[in-house]
C-alpha cells in the first residue's frame, strides 16, 4: 500500500528561511511517519515561479501532487497544511483541490490548520511560550497575517483565550480587512501601562512580512510605530517553524487526521 503526506504551504522564496522552517517540518514528518512518503506543494504560484527562476527547483501546486498520487496508485494520502488558519488561501487552494480529488483516491484526508478551533488555542499558546522567552518586564505582541477580503475570527478567539489566562500578550494582524489591527494592539498596550514590548511574528516563516512589516526601519513597520508611540521594543525575527514545540503541532494534526 502506497501512502503519502502532502505538506502544503503558501511557500517561501528564501532558501535559508525555507531550510529553517518548512524543510524542518518535512524532516520531522519523515522521522515520525516512516511508512509515508512526504511530498511538498506550494499554493503560491508567484513563489513557485520565483523559486524556479532562482534555483531551478520545481515545487508543484497541490492539484499536481494529487494528480501524481492518482497516477502512481497511492491508496492513502493526507494533505497537511502549514497555513495557520482556514483563511482564503486555505479554502481556495487546499480545500477546493481536496474536494476535487477525494473521490479519485481510496483514502484522501485533509488535516485542519493548527488554529482551527477553540481546542487549538491552549496548544498554540503553550507552544509559543515554550520557545518565545518573554522577559518579566515585557508585554508580548504577536503579529499575524490575517485574511484578505473577510474577517477571520481565529485571531479574536486566540486573544480571548490569552485574556482568560491573564497573560500580557496582544495579537494583531496585517490585513486591513481583518481584526484585531495594529491600533487595537496599541490601545491594549496603553491600557496596560506597559513600557517594554517583545514584538514577534505569528507567522510560520520569517520572510518579507517579518523583515519589512514587523521589523523594518520604515516608519510604517510595527516596530517603528511602537517606538514612535513611546515603547521600548525588542524584536524577534524567527518564524514559528523554527521552534520545535510549534512544529510538533503539525505532527499532532497529522496523527489526529490519520487515526
Amino acid at each position: 500500500m502506497r501512502q503519502a503526506i502532502v505538506l502544503t504551504s503558501f511557500g517561501v522564496a528564501d532558501a535559508a528561511e525555507r531550510a529553517r522552517t518548512i524543510d524542518c517540518i518535512a524532516l520531522d514528518l519523515r522521522a515520525k511517519f516512516k511508512d509515508y512518503d512526504v511530498l511538498e506543494a506550494y499554493t503560491s504560484a508567484f513563489l513557485r515561479k520565483k523559486i524556479r527562476a532562482q534555483e531551478g527547483r520545481e515545487i508543484p501546486a497541490l492539484p499536481d501532487v494529487l494528480e501524481r498520487l492518482v497516477r502512481d496508485a497511492y491508496t492513502r494520502a493526507l494533505i497537511l497544511p502549514t497555513h495557520l488558519t482556514a483563511g482564503e488561501e486555505y479554502e481556495a487552494k487546499i480545500r477546493a483541490p481536496y474536494e476535487a480529488y477525494r473521490d479519485r483516491l481510496a483514502d484522501l484526508r485533509l488535516a485542519v490548520p493548527v488554529l482551527a478551533g477553540a481546542e487549538d488555542d491552549p496548544r498554540v499558546l503553550t507552544a509559543l511560550l515554550m520557545d518565545l522567552h518573554v522577559r518579566p518586564s515585557e508585554q508580548l505582541v504577536l503579529m499575524g497575517h490575517g485574511s484578505p477580503h473577510r474577517h477571520n475570527p481565529v485571531y479574536d478567539a486566540l486573544q480571548a483565550h490569552i485574556d482568560s489566562e491573564g497573560l500580557p500578550i496582544h495579537v494583531g494582524v496585517l490585513e486591513p480587512s481583518d481584526t484585531p489591527r495594529f491600533d487595537d494592539v496599541l490601545a491594549r498596550l496603553r491600557a496596560s501601562a506597559a513600557s517594554e514590548v517583545l514584538l514577534a511574528p505569528l507567522l510560520l516563516t520569517g520572510g518579507r512580512h517579518v523583515r519589512q512589516d514587523l521589523a523594518g526601519e520604515q516608519p510604517d513597520s510595527w516596530a517603528s510605530r511602537l517606538r514612535a508611540a513611546g515603547f521600548s521594543v525588542r524584536v524577534s525575527m524567527h518564524g514559528l517553524g523554527e521552534y520545535p514545540a510549534f512544529r510538533a503541532l503539525y505532527l499532532a494534526k497529522a496523527a489526529e487526521a490519520l487515526a
